[in-house]
């Protein structure tokens, strides 16, 4: 005789989602938490691993140029392989970079933003060299942009959504789990509306 297959158990669902959906990014949430506390001191300061340093190299022959193009796709073309070849040689990578050329002291410009950094990198056609100036703000500094994505990329955002995501996944199920316990519903939901009143009376109270 077949025994009739378990019906759908919610509670067990939402237990299981519960216990994993923080533990999957639990670096991540430790590492948020903690750098939600540096952030919310901003006199917390450490220059620890900050650096700022300035090379002048030669231009590769493969990319020097006689006359600056003026079609576009020659320029995009030309800045990517500058790009690459900044990348490759001097490790300069960024998520977010510019350009702009001044035709009258025929220099190119290449701005890198980086999380707690920039680099500027000033080609100059006329001698054939490259200014290099890079400039890194330390590790806490870094760990602070990365908490609110700052020059971090796009694939960086996404993580940050997929954390918040977890978080949410792991209040809403730990608080249908709550409601499901008799025993402890009333203490948990007291404490919830308590944590709600006292934030909103602090926020008021900070505004006078």
């Amino acid at each position: 005789m077949k025994s009739n297959p378990s019906p759908f158990n919610l509670q067990r669902l939402m237990r299981t989602l519960h216990t994993y959906s923080a533990m999957w990014v639990l670096l991540l949430l430790l590492f948020f938490s903690v750098t939600g506390i540096t952030l919310n001191h901003p006199d917390w300061q450490s220059r620890w691993g900050s650096y700022q340093r300035v090379e002048l190299v030669a231009l590769p022959a493969s990319l020097q140029l006689a006359k600056w193009p003026e079609p576009p796709l020659e320029q995009a073309l030309y800045t990517g392989d500058l790009r690459r070849w900044l990348q490759q040689d001097f490790q300069l990578k960024a998520t977010d970079w510019h350009y702009q050329y001044d035709e009258a002291d025929e220099l190119l410009e290449l701005g890198f933003k980086r999380p707690a950094g920039y680099a500027m990198v000033l080609v100059d056609f006329a001698a054939s060299e490259v200014e290099i100036e890079q400039s890194f703000a330390g590790y806490l500094a870094l760990a602070n942009d990365l908490h609110k994505g700052r020059d971090s990329g796009v694939m960086w955002s996404w993580l940050i959504d997929v954390t918040a995501i977890s978080c949410l996944l792991f209040s809403l199920t730990g608080f249908y789990l709550l409601l499901k316990n008799k025993t402890q519903k009333s203490l948990g939901n007291s404490l919830a509306l308590l944590g709600g009143i006292g934030a909103l009376l602090i926020y008021m109270a900070s505004l006078h």
